[in-house]
């Protein structure tokens, strides 16, 4: 199998980085046809020219994350070969509903909502990372025969992070791109709950680690509410993600209210669990597909700091416990997330075949 990477993808953006790698260990080659120019009319010659002269054998044609207006070149040039469209997300869903940067009747609204239409209507295959997310992708035009599920896992990486060593202080880390659906505010609000309690509890620290939509805001709720025990790391370099989340006790997921929270389970829980450190993250049905809450991971109310706060305060106060999630976090994570895990998934979809998840 021959699989040609077809866009202006971001070649570093850790979903694709997992499908290629994944790839190339369930023993497909994989060909990549890139370019970075953003604007269409520079952009589609510069793909067409690089199918043409470097990867015209391939025979599948996959179009990564976010790139739904490279969706259209890529019918044109597919030829004889399977057009997999792996969206990850919905533009309506993400630039309307969930980061509110459109009003729901406009112009802008129907013009995202009709790009989905378009480019999950022109795939053969569309990629899921969740079977809720699925059902959002058929809601906007995805054929529900032509949907597959292929789980976004870690990088090795993350499953290389040694066990976590027992500290004086807790560590309760936060990392990620303070997007609307992560909930860092209610994060923020959950903590000056927490503080009430601080007196009773074992010392700890919450590192927010970062920057986004969301970061401004976050650090403004913190110095209202006089939080003294949450640090602002900043923007981490990925490369150092792993080191990050390896000074941590605890890593914090997603916790925002809207349902897109509920259909995803981000990276960061997938990069959490394989490190082996115990995650809280807000629960939904996305989630539970791949995990058991009280087992492999805390979930709690999406949008409720209250329910944060209390998950919070119980993992700082016992260990044992975060022992015991932390060592059926990775245990799951090595069965579900690693690279040939997806990969293999990856190539069963294509082909046809059903992979299932133990």
């Amino acid at each position: 199998m021959r699989v040609c990477f077809f866009g202006a993808y971001d070649r570093g953006y850790p979903r694709n980085r997992i499908l290629r790698e994944g790839l190339r260990r369930a023993g497909a080659e994989v060909l990549e046809a890139h370019a970075r120019e953003r604007r269409a009319v520079f952009r589609y010659p510069a793909l067409a020219l690089a199918l043409a002269r470097r990867v015209d054998a391939a025979d599948v044609l996959l179009v990564p994350e976010f790139r739904h207006k490279d969706m259209p070149l890529a019918r044109l040039l597919r030829g004889r070969r399977v057009l997999v469209f792996d969206p990850l997300v919905s533009r309506y869903d993400t630039l309307v509903a969930d980061w509110g940067l459109h009003a729901g009747d406009s112009g802008q609204a129907r013009w995202n909502r009709g790009i989905d239409r378009w480019s999950l209507a022109l795939a053969d295959l569309v990629l899921c990372d969740t079977w809720a997310h699925g059902e959002l992708y058929v809601s906007l035009g995805a054929r529900r025969e032509r949907l597959r599920r292929v789980l976004v896992g870690a990088e090795d990486s993350f499953f290389d992070i040694p066990r976590a060593v027992p500290a004086s202080v807790v560590r309760v880390t936060y990392l990620g791109g303070f997007l609307p659906l992560h909930g860092v505010p209610l994060v923020i609000e959950a903590a000056a709950r927490l503080q009430r309690d601080a007196p009773s509890l074992p010392p700890y620290r919450i590192t927010l680690a970062g920057k986004g939509i969301e970061f401004d805001r976050a650090r403004e709720l913190a110095a209202s509410a006089a939080v003294e025990r949450v640090d602002f790391a900043g923007e981490i370099p990925y490369a150092d993600a792993p080191r990050v989340l390896g000074d941590a006790d605890i890593v914090l997921g997603a916790f925002g209210a809207g349902e897109k929270a509920g259909r995803v389970i981000p990276h960061k829980v997938y990069q959490g669990l394989a490190g082996g450190r115990a995650v809280i993250t807000g629960d939904g049905p996305g989630l539970r597909e791949v995990f058991e809450p009280g087992v492999h991971l805390v979930a709690v109310p999406r949008g409720n700091a209250e329910a944060l706060a209390v998950a919070l305060r119980d993992l700082i106060a016992d260990p044992q416990r975060r022992a015991d999630l932390s060592a059926r976090a990775r245990a799951r994570a090595g069965e579900v997330a690693t690279a040939e895990r997806i990969g293999a998934s990856l190539r069963a979809a294509i082909e046809g075949r059903s992979e299932a998840f133990a």
